[in-house]
């Protein structure tokens, strides 16, 4: 679909890909990125946005989210995740194959992608899974999955895949294939349990969930020997950091990784508002964690701040489910916490949230040359605002910063060169 001219006059734009960081207009035709310059004059009939004393970068890329459809509707839907995201800043969303059934074949990846074209008011492709029904058993028609470029990653998500000689043969058929491996480097309750009945599932001795750098040492081990591609999901411990620098340095294979807002900025000690300790998983990690996670975004180590954003119903919080919400909060948090300390740079957000999932995942945007899409984001840095997650697009409400007072938050979303949130509303 084509849509009119806009035209964004008087934004500092921030793009590290480009090297740009100034004052300077931005033309949209045909839904891409026309005109980078400074003045430009508006003609008839173009829509005109002023984002003087604003910024403007390009749109966020979460690769890490659960939409929860099909078959989990009543904690979040296409519609309702997407419009969390643009109201967010994100323009496009990688999403996880823990659905129901799983996104684990290219006639899954169809119905979900159907779902996408009728609901969604952002960009949308998906990760398959690494195993049939994510059972940890057989592995997936990886070959066939590879065809289809909305696949952007493999990912059995919550569960690691329990033995090693399968997990060793997807890494090979993805290396073969071009296709990133993106698996949970963490116990899940079904390794737990089936590790009591076989010993040669993927199994670490000593307290459950502390496993993750034992997890991430064997995909290292994998991918290196695959030569592919590894992105490790919500990174939380240091000795994981320490784990990857090495696999870096080594250049065996291509290793990436990413953070979540809440194992950045929040450790064992936090009470949300509720005086609860959120629940996650991985669990949310000593100070030291936090502190060595936030270097790692500035050494990088880390190369993606994703947010996992996992909806959850009150009643399936009360039954035990981990995971937290982040879609609407996460640049807020990070722009608070992080850019307006000091700590972090707002060019260094955007590499860390918009220009490297692009790069790990093949993904159109997280750019705003000439000729890219036109996936923008706008940023009223000084704007003051709490945290309301029962104000939020989103179907669920587990979001651990509810209260907090933040500094920083989109305006603007451009999707494709459409307005989709102006002055902080959604108005598609």
């Amino acid at each position: 679909m084509v849509y009119g001219e806009v035209l964004i006059k008087g934004g500092h734009v921030v793009d590290p890909a480009i090297g740009l960081d100034g004052r300077v207009d931005i033309l949209i035709k045909g839904g891409k990125i026309q005109t980078i310059s400074k003045d430009i004059e508006a003609s008839n009939g173009t829509r005109v946005i002023d984002a003087t004393s604003k910024y403007v970068i390009p749109g966020l890329i979460d690769c890490h989210v659960h939409l929860r459809e099909p078959g989990l509707e009543h904690k979040e839907t296409i519609e309702t995740g997407s419009r969390a995201a643009a109201i967010g800043g994100y323009t496009t969303l990688i999403c996880e194959p823990n659905t129901a059934p799983p996104i684990d074949s290219l006639e899954m990846v169809e119905s979900f992608m159907k779902r996408v074209y009728r609901k969604s008011v952002v960009h949308i492709y998906t990760k398959a899974c690494i195993t049939k029904g994510l059972l940890g058993e057989e592995l997936t028609d990886i070959d066939r999955l590879a065809t289809d470029k909305r696949v952007r990653a493999l990912s059995d998500d919550g569960n690691p895949v329990f033995y090693e000689p399968l997990m060793k043969k997807a890494c090979e058929l993805a290396s073969q294939n071009k296709l990133v491996i993106s698996p949970h480097c963490e116990d899940s309750q079904i390794s737990l349990e089936k590790a009591k009945e076989n010993t040669q599932v993927a199994h670490f001795p000593g307290k459950p969930f502390c496993h993750e750098t034992d997890f991430v040492l064997r995909e290292i081990k994998c991918t290196e020997q695959a030569r592919g591609w590894l992105h490790v999901s919500h990174v939380s411990l240091k000795s994981t950091l320490e784990a990857i620098k090495q696999a870096k340095e080594r250049n065996i294979a291509k290793i990436s990784c990413e953070v979540t807002p809440h194992h950045l900025l929040l450790d064992e000690t936090f009470r949300d508002a509720n005086g609860n300790v959120p629940k996650t998983n991985p669990p949310l990690r000593t100070r030291e964690d936090r502190e060595a996670l936030q270097k790692s975004l500035l050494n990088g180590v880390v190369d993606v701040i994703a947010t996992d954003h996992a909806p959850h119903t009150q009643d399936d919080i009360k039954r035990g489910a981990s995971g937290l919400i982040g879609l609407e909060n996460a640049l807020g948090v990070i722009l608070t916490k992080l850019v307006h300390p000091g700590i972090l740079s707002l060019k260094e957000v955007v590499r860390k949230m918009s220009t490297n999932p692009a790069r790990i995942f093949n993904v159109p945007g997280g750019s705003l040359a000439v000729g890219m899409p036109a996936d923008i984001a706008i940023i009223d840095m000084d704007k003051e605002w709490t945290v309301e997650a029962g104000k939020f697009e989103s179907k669920s409400r587990n979001c651990p910063f509810q209260g907090w007072k933040l500094k920083g938050q989109v305006v603007s979303t451009i999707v494709g060169g459409k307005v989709i949130v102006d002055n902080g509303k959604i108005v598609c």
